[in-house]
């Protein structure tokens, strides 16, 4: 992997983001969507500022302090405020690896492990120049992402060299190295037939070579398994990332069925066969797809059998629904529940009366409890280090 040229300029200190999103990454955080959990952050402290570990994890402990509501909790703001407490509390304990690193030198030093990877497992990379920009070129200035590979269509109609191309802002430690592990893959059709357009079941194998496979070399995979649920399960969050895990789901199934050595054949063959492999699991004859098997990678495996089949991406509610499920148990009554959650009961009785016939936890029998999952699934979710219960952060302002 080279630097290009456009490349040149980058910020060699590291800043409270980095630190906030590595953290992130490497904690079991029970917010269901990413996005606002960070603005919500952002709009109390500078993400921007230069830090080092001890400085950002003090500014993250800070804010938590700030956000701890002292007395009940009568509304969502209230909640969320404790609930994002918790999690910032445990993203500034995590030790980052190479936490002061810059992101650009992490993905860069990273990209040899990962390129060694793919190369070793048979993928036919070629060279992939790195460029970090501030604005991707045009005509793909108009996408939100954070990384792109244009190819050699792309080269001889816009003039944009061919690469993996960063957005400066998008840099993030352990996923941009996920993040380059599948752009990465995405060179490799690119160069037999760049003039079909790539996206479908070409991202769900760049998953699965990428971010499952070869990002295994450089990021833990509790922090890549992180990234798959909080990009990809998120709640109320773009429908592209929605796609993405559906068409990972798509190459999962190949991977069952013919192993790594099966989707790096078929990314050697180009975007049109990707597309017909993409009609054969649709019309579910893909099992008849002439494509190699071999070489079915326990971590991979793992990753995958997690994300796209054992995990439970439907329990999430609002703050305050958080809150008082949290305190559910059998033979509790409704009044118990919302003293024990710090809330008053004129709150919090008529909607526990509410979760028990919509939220599929529990069985209320009168006053009390009769039957509740709710601590199996919270003791689950820690035994796991992934929340089943997510709580969604309102939009609008920051909490106080």
């Amino acid at each position: 992997m080279r630097q290009g040229a456009t490349g040149a300029r980058v910020s060699l200190s590291t800043a409270t983001r980095d630190f906030l999103y590595g953290g992130m990454y490497l904690s079991a955080c029970r917010f269901a969507n990413i996005d606002r959990f960070v603005e919500r952050v952002g709009a109390a402290i500078d993400l921007a500022a230069a830090a080092d570990a001890a400085s950002a994890a003090a500014t993250l402990c800070d804010l938590a302090d700030s956000m701890s509501p002292d007395g009940p909790l009568h509304d969502d703001e209230a909640a969320l405020g404790t609930l994002m407490a918790d999690d910032l509390r445990a993203v500034a304990a995590v030790q980052v690896p190479q936490a002061e690193t810059a992101v650009h030198d992490r993905v860069t030093a990273a990209g040899g492990d990962i390129t060694a990877r793919l190369t070793g497992a048979g993928l036919d990379l070629g060279d992939s120049d790195l460029y970090v920009v501030d604005d991707f070129p045009a005509p793909f200035d108009q996408f939100g992402w954070a990384a792109f590979a244009p190819d050699r269509e792309d080269e001889e109609r816009y003039g944009i060299p061919s690469g993996v191309y960063f957005r400066r802002d998008g840099l993030r430690p352990l996923y941009s190295e996920a993040l380059f592990a599948h752009e990465v893959v995405h060179t490799v059709p690119g160069r037999v037939d760049p003039e079909v357009y790539a996206m479908g079941l070409e991202e769900g194998i760049a998953e699965v070579l990428g971010t499952c496979f070869a990002a295994t070399a450089a990021v833990p995979l509790h922090a890549l398994r992180n990234i798959l649920v909080y990009g990809r399960h998120g709640a109320e969050r773009p429908k592209l990332w929605s796609l993405y895990r559906d068409h990972t789901r798509q190459a999962f199934l190949l991977y069952q069925e013919f192993g790594i050595d099966g989707l790096i054949e078929l990314a050697h063959r180009g975007r049109a066969k990707i597309h017909e492999a993409e009609v054969a699991l649709f019309s579910g004859t893909f099992r008849t797809l002439d494509l190699p098997r071999g070489n079915w990678d326990d971590d991979t495996t793992w990753l995958l059998e997690s994300f796209c089949n054992g995990y439970l991406p439907s329990h999430v509610f609002t703050p305050l629904e958080v809150v008082l499920i949290d305190h559910v148990d059998e033979q509790r009554s409704l009044t118990e529940i919302c003293a024990r959650a710090n809330v008053p009961a004129i709150v919090g009785v008529p909607l526990l009366k509410r979760l028990g016939s919509e939220s599929a936890l529990f069985v209320r029998d009168g006053d009390r409890i009769g039957y509740s999952n709710v601590q199996h699934y919270l003791s689950m979710g820690e035994s796991a280090g992934l929340p089943v219960i997510r709580y969604l952060p309102p939009l609008g302002k920051a909490p106080q």
